[in-house]
C-alpha cells in the first residue's frame, strides 16, 4: 500500500467522466488511476452541490450544475474546502465555462488539459501521442484481452478481410454504405470488407453486402481488430485513437486520415496515411504487398507496447502532473 497522506492532492475537473464511449473519459479515468498510485485524487464532476457519489476506487464530488449538465456559473460554484489553493488541477474538457470556473478560484496550482477549447486561459496542454521530436508523452494504458487473438468473432467465418471504423453516427441504416467503403468495396471486389457503425459489422464483398453481426461487447471490438488484415478508422479518437492502439497492440496495422490524432502512431510505423479516396486506394495497395504488411505489423506493435501497453510506465508518466 502506498502512503500518500503526506502528498498533496490532485483535483481532476471532469464532466465526462460518465460519458458511456467517451475517448475524454477513457482518458481522465485511466489518468486518474495513474495518478492516485502517488497522490491524493479528488473528482469533482457537475451535479448537485455538496453531494458525494461513489464511483469504483473514487468519490465524485459534485460541485454544482448548470445547463444540460455542464458547470455552473462560478458564483454558484462549491469548491472542497479542504484543498489548498496551489493544488494542481487536471481538466478533461477545457471550455470557457470551465475556465470561468478556475478564474474564479482563490490560489496559484498549476493546470493541466487533456483537451482545449477556451479562449483564454493559462493551462498546460497534456500531449498523449508521442512527439515527432522527443517521442515524449503521456502512456495512457490501453488494456486488451490476448485471448481475442485466440479465436475469431464466431458470427464471421472469415478472417484476413480489411476492418473499417465508421465515421457516420446516428440512426443510419447498413445500406447503402458510406460513401468511403462503397468506394472500397467496388475498387477492391476481391476483398471482404467488414464495417463497424452503430453497434454491429456488416460484411461486404464486392458492393454485395454479406451479412451483419452484432458488436455487443468490447471483446467482440478486439476479436474484429485482431484477425484483420488491416483497419481502416475514418474517425479516430480525438486524444489517442484508442481504436488504433488496440488494433495494434494485435499486430493489426492501421491506415487513418493524415490529419488525425492516429497519424502519429501511422508515422511511427505501425500504419498508412491518406487525405483522399486515392490516396486511401493508394494505402490498400501498398498493404497489398506482404512484406510491407508484416513490417508496419512488427512495428506498429511494438510502438503501442512500449507507449500504451504497460500500466508501470503510464504510472511514471504522470511525472509532469503529480511532480508539483
Amino acid at each position: 500500500m502506498v502512503d500518500r497522506s503526506h502528498h498533496p492532492a490532485i483535483l481532476f475537473l471532469t464532466r465526462h467522466w460518465a460519458a458511456e464511449g467517451s475517448e475524454l473519459a477513457f482518458v481522465i479515468r485511466s489518468m486518474a488511476g495513474a495518478v492516485s498510485r502517488s497522490r491524493h485524487v479528488v473528482i469533482l464532476t457537475p451535479g448537485p452541490a455538496g453531494r458525494t457519489d461513489h464511483d469504483g476506487a473514487f468519490d465524485l464530488v459534485r460541485v454544482g450544475e448548470g445547463v444540460c449538465g455542464g458547470w455552473p456559473v462560478p458564483s454558484e460554484t462549491v469548491w472542497p474546502s479542504k484543498v489548498p489553493g496551489n493544488t494542481s488541477i487536471v481538466v478533461d474538457e477545457l471550455d470557457d465555462a470551465a475556465q470561468g470556473l478556475l478564474d474564479s478560484r482563490e490560489g496559484d496550482g498549476r493546470v493541466f488539459s487533456v483537451y482545449s477549447s477556451a479562449t483564454g486561459g493559462n493551462s498546460v496542454p497534456l500531449q498523449f501521442v508521442p512527439s515527432p521530436a522527443t517521442g515524449d508523452c503521456i502512456n495512457i494504458f490501453v488494456p486488451v484481452n490476448p485471448l481475442a487473438a485466440a479465436h475469431r468473432h464466431n458470427g464471421l467465418g472469415f478472417t484476413g478481410y480489411v476492418l473499417v471504423l465508421s465515421d457516420r453516427a446516428g440512426n443510419i441504416t447498413v445500406n447503402p454504405p458510406a460513401p468511403t467503403v462503397a468506394w472500397l468495396t467496388a475498387r477492391f471486389p476481391t476483398l471482404d470488407i467488414v464495417v463497424v457503425e452503430n453497434g454491429a459489422a456488416a460484411a461486404w464483398r464486392g458492393r454485395v453486402l454479406r451479412g451483419i453481426i452484432g458488436i455487443d461487447t468490447r471483446t467482440d471490438l478486439w476479436r474484429l481488430l485482431a484477425h484483420a488484415r488491416v483497419t481502416i478508422d475514418l474517425a479516430p479518437g480525438p486524444i489517442i485513437a484508442r481504436e488504433c492502439i488496440e488494433s495494434l497492440l494485435y499486430g493489426t496495422p492501421i491506415v487513418v486520415p493524415a490529419d488525425s490524432s492516429a497519424a502519429a502512431h501511422a508515422r511511427a510505423g505501425g500504419g498508412l496515411t491518406f487525405t483522399d479516396i486515392p490516396g486511401l486506394f493508394e494505402c490498400m495497395e501498398e498493404v497489398g504487398d506482404p512484406d510491407v504488411l508484416s513490417g508496419l505489423s512488427t512495428v506498429g506493435r511494438q510502438h503501442a507496447e512500449s507507449h500504451y501497453g504497460d500500466p508501470t510506465r503510464s504510472i511514471a508518466s504522470m511525472a509532469p502532473v503529480v511532480s508539483g
